[in-house]
């Protein structure tokens, strides 16, 4: 893990040069055909690891992902397990979660990568040397003013080369609840950020109250502008079936709904078995929780990849992180 301090000058990174060019419409025709005929070495967009995901939804760069649920129904915690399997992928991944301190960040996330409450001091130690050059957090704890994210977001990328920004969360950024223009402007210039600087963005969001927590909400219940929904590509709704939870009845414990893929084919609902003890969303009900193969072997101190990682044939699952 790398921090990025509060305390730099971002003054420099306010403003994005801005770029007005007026091309024919060939000028895109490489990208075009390789939008259709990928070439066989080039890697696919990264993914979410669990097998019912993996072919069903893709993390395109140039894209913004709105996360979106009932307070206290674990989209954060989901969301941390996805930056997981980011940095497997040897994404570089900044997250700015203005709800919790980089170490309570890092005590969840050990726990997720080691499949146990309570990690070694041999794994802690791996797992904290194998996320530099991968993960990076913005030690800022608190409101901020959105432009200043937006710069803090542009210095990593060009410092550090981020391609998956995670915001966690649009209210942190917005003053006030009723502030639409604001939620807009924001989202907005994160599409535009997004596309620029071609990275993904994944915004943490909630949803508006409903008549009870024990109904699944969807996309038109996100707070806020209806614009935030229009302008983001990709919208996930994350929900805690608390009933399951209880009763114990063999209904997935949390379901993640794909309620807007722009350019991608499937929307859906992905049910997950929420464990407690490892924090992980296990794929069936049954699936003990594992360890993430941590070491850059995969083998070499004996971290098994978690199971949903076998049957990956597409994936490099060894791949280096980029210099």
């Amino acid at each position: 893990m790398q921090l990025i301090p509060d305390t730099i000058d971002f003054s420099e990174y306010m403003v994005e040069a801005e770029h007005h060019e007026v091309k024919p419409a060939s000028h895109w025709l490489e990208d075009t055909i390789a939008s259709f005929h990928a070439p066989a070495t080039e890697a696919p967009a990264p993914t979410m690891l669990w097998q019912k995901a993996r072919d069903r939804v893709r993390f395109r760069p140039g894209e913004v992902s709105l996360w979106a649920g009932i307070n206290g129904h674990g989209k954060s915690m989901f969301l941390s397990q996805v930056v997981l399997d980011l940095c497997y992928q040897a994404q570089r991944t900044m997250v700015a979660s203005f709800e919790m301190k980089p170490v309570s960040q890092m005590q969840r996330m050990s726990r997720q990568a080691a499949g146990s409450r309570l990690p070694s001091v041999d794994f802690l130690e791996t797992f904290g040397s194998w996320t530099d050059g991968r993960l990076w957090i913005y030690d800022h704890v608190g409101s901020v003013e959105w432009r200043k994210v937006i710069a803090v977001m542009r210095y990593a990328a060009v410092n550090f080369g981020i391609g998956h920004f995670v915001i966690d969360s649009l209210m942190k950024c917005v003053k006030g609840e009723d502030d639409y223009n604001a939620q807009k402007d924001f989202v907005n210039e994160l599409c535009a950020f997004a596309q620029a600087h071609n990275v993904h963005i994944h915004l943490v969001h909630h949803v508006r109250k409903g008549e009870s927590e024990h109904k699944a909400p969807g996309k038109f219940d996100v707070k806020g502008a209806g614009a935030i929904t229009d302008q983001v590509d990709n919208v996930f709704i994350v929900w805690r079936n608390k009933i399951a939870a209880q009763e114990n009845n063999g209904d997935p414990t949390c379901v993640v709904a794909c309620e807007k893929q722009r350019n991608g084919e499937f929307e859906g609902k992905l049910g997950f078995w929420f464990d407690i003890e490892s924090q992980q969303y296990l794929e069936t009900i049954a699936e003990m929780p594992s360890k993430y193969g941590v070491d850059g072997t995969g083998g070499k101190k004996g971290y098994a990849m978690p199971v949903r990682f076998f049957a990956r044939q597409a994936l490099d699952m060894k791949a280096e992180v980029p210099a």
